[in-house]
Order: structure tokens, then sequence, then C-alpha cells
């Protein structure tokens, strides 16, 4: 993101100390201000971290400075593009939390500085970055990918790595990644296997494809995943709704697919591994429900649109949705995710390579037979043949993972 020039110097006249002028009306500085916008929304990827993802750093007024003299951060903040979160958040369509929405007071003074003098302010007013978030109470296994690995496909790598089964079943209450190298990793989904079809199919898949691991761009298999967790930048330890938790079978494999992307690469491999935390039981079970929109995209359209729709199943008599991760390829432009009576997502824009689970700062009600519609939007103005539901690149998809409780 873009920011700052220095104030000018104390001026010394004999013995007095003449102190700057005040900075001009509404013009915002630094310190305080600017500092408190990026230290909540920017930081964790735009760091002083050799192995930050980001291509530069906004940790400190100086880097402030220069991003501001040399990159296009009012654009990328006015049109959403930074920071990389795209779900609708200004109270039309749900509140999320943990959310990195720039509310219009932050984006104007953002932009103001950006586009202004860049003003120090007075770095007794500077704002400590934010407290870490929580972790996980304990770790009952990490998983491993197994090896240093090297990305084999520029600038993007879907990478699945088969992981052995936990031998004993329990319930998922907590995630923590940690990716081995940020440069490289994007970021990496845990699937559960739904059936020994998708398991043999995975194995094969992995045996079949020289090296570590096996490609997977549009996902593991297609013979039945569950999605049990996901990182992007940005996260750190995810811990599920109190009281909640997926059910994990421990007789069966599990696959950690990781997308890298080397456009800011370091040059060092990746080994990236994931904490657990588990329960031997819950309250409440939960799983992450897939809603599917029909893709059938029209050549030229600029608009073309997929729709689908899920009866939720009779779980309970009420049940809980306390987020959702959405996913699209390459083409996608915005979606949204309805109830009969209310919004549940509207992603205003899209960004394959930002891909995030949402959390909603308050868990909304379902009842068993309640329909949740899905519409996925792509532009398909440089396309000359129909486009379908698929895994490869030139596929496309429209999906969201709803997590789930009674």
């Amino acid at each position: 993101m873009r920011i700052l020039l220095v104030l000018a110097a104390l001026a010394a006249c004999g013995t007095d100390a003449q102190q700057p002028p005040p900075p001009p009306a509404g013009e915002p500085v630094y310190y305080g201000q600017v500092e408190r916008i990026l230290n909540d929304n920017c930081v964790e990827c735009h760091s002083a971290s050799p192995d930050r993802l980001a291509p530069f750093s906004l940790a400190t007024y100086a880097d402030a400075l220069d991003a501001a003299n040399n990159q296009a951060v009012a654009y990328a903040v006015m049109n959403r593009d930074m920071p990389p979160y795209y779900a609708n958040n200004d109270g039309s369509c749900q509140s999320f939390a943990g959310d990195l929405w720039l509310g219009d007071d932050d984006m104007s003074t953002l932009v103001s500085w950006v586009n202004g003098q860049h003003l120090e302010g007075d770095a007794a007013n500077s704002v400590p970055p934010p407290a870490p978030q929580p972790d996980l109470t304990s770790v009952f296994r990490t998983l491993d990918i197994g090896v240093d690995y090297t990305p084999q496909i520029s600038p993007d790598d879907y990478r699945c790595f088969v992981v052995d089964a936990l031998g004993v079943d329990k319930f998922l209450t907590g995630v923590h990644v940690h990716p081995g190298n940020s440069t490289i990793v994007h970021h990496v989904i845990l699937f559960g296997l739904d059936s020994p079809e998708a398991e043999a199919d995975v194995l094969d898949r992995d045996a079949q494809e020289p090296g570590p691991g096996y490609t997977c761009f549009g996902g593991p298999t297609q013979l039945g995943t569950e999605l049990l967790a996901g990182w992007a930048p940005g996260n750190q330890a995810v811990l599920m709704p109190a009281g909640t938790g997926i059910a994990l079978d421990g007789a069966r494999k599990l696959v950690i697919q990781v997308h890298y992307n080397t456009t800011n690469t370091n040059g060092q491999t990746d080994r990236t591994t994931i904490d657990l935390q588990v329960s031997d039981g819950v309250a409440n079970q939960a799983l992450m429900l897939p809603v599917r929109g029909d893709v059938n995209l029209a050549p030229l359209d600029p608009d073309a649109i997929a729709q689908g729709s899920l009866t939720l199943p009779n779980l309970a008599p009420t049940g809980r949705i306390w987020g959702e991760a959405m996913h699209m390829h390459t083409r996608g432009t915005r979606a949204k995710l309805t109830t009969q009576n209310s919004c549940l997502m509207d992603l205003a824009n899209w960004d394959f390579h930002w891909q995030h689970f949402y959390w909603y700062a308050q868990p909304v009600t379902v009842h068993a037979g309640d329909t949740i519609g899905i519409e996925c939007h792509y532009d398909m103005s440089n396309e000359t043949q129909p486009i379908h539901w698929g895994e490869g690149t030139g596929d496309e998809m429209c999906i969201s993972f709803l997590y789930v409780s009674r």
C-alpha cells in the first residue's frame, strides 16, 4: 500500500527550539492515524520480515513513505484490490469477524495521506501493532508435507501432499497452519476424503506423478473431499466456534493442498506444517457443507452467470452458519450467497490469488428445508468457446463451503 513525506525538522534559533507549524486542517498524519490503518490491515503481509509475502514493507514510516512515492497505493485501496478482502462488510450483507474491510473513514484517511503531503506527525502518538491472535490450547498432531519442496510451475503451482491418517476418530476444533516459506505459500487447504475410492484415487495420482506430491489445481480428487480448514495470508490459528467441531475419520488419509506463487520468491524451499487441535466429543457437530452453481458459461459474455442452490438437510430442526469460503477460478469477478430470507455473502470482487474463509461476527440461524442460493459471475469476454465445470486451469468452478453446526 502507499504512503508519507517527512515533516520539516525542528529548527533551532539560539537556545529556543521552534516547533514546526501544525499540519493543514484535515490533513492526516502517519503516527497514530495512517499507522493504525496499516497495522490493522496491511503489515501482516507487508511486513519487515524477509519472508513476507508482499513485495514491499509498510511496517514503518520510512517504508510507508517509500510506498507512497513508488507504489499505486491509492488506486489499489480505492478499487478494493488492497487489502484483499472482498466480502462486503458495510452492513448490508452480514458483518464479519477479523475483517480487513476498510470503512469509508479509514479509506478516506489513507487515500488523503497518500495523495497529500505525507505528513509524519508526532512519534509519541505511535500505536502498537495488533496483539497476537489466540493460539491453539493444545496440539494433538502436526501434519507435515514431508519434504522441502521447490515449486515446479511458475507463477502458480498447486501441489497436493497425502499425509497419514490420525489412527483414531476425533473432532477437529482448531488448526494452525505454519507456512515454511511465506514468500511463496499463497494459501493452504486441508482436505478429508469422503470414501475409500477417493483415498485410492489420491494415492494413485501421487504415485503416477514424479517428485513429491502431485499437481491439483482444482482439488485433490473429483471422487469426494471435505474441506476441513484453510489458511490465507493474514490468518493465524483458527479456532472453531465454541462447542463445535468437525468429525475426523481416524482411518482415512488426509490431503494438504498448497498454492505456491513464485512472483516474490526468495528462492528458498517450503515445508509447510499444520497443527491440529482436537476433541473426543463436541456439543454440536459441524461440517463444511458445499453449495454448487451450474457452470455452463457462454463465450464473449462479459458477465456470464452460474447459479445453483442447496436445500439444507434435516440435520436438526435449526442450525447455525458460522462462516463460508467461496471458490471460483481465474475468470471469476464477483459472487453472492443468499437464503430465501437474507443475504449471507456479497463478494463485491474476486481475485483467484486471494481466497479467504469469512467468519461471521454472529452466526446465522437456518432451518432444515431452507434453500441456500449461489450466484457466481465471470468475465468471458476473451473466450471463444463455452467453459464448463472442471478442475483444470481452463475450466471453472462455482462453489461455496459453509461451516454449519447444529
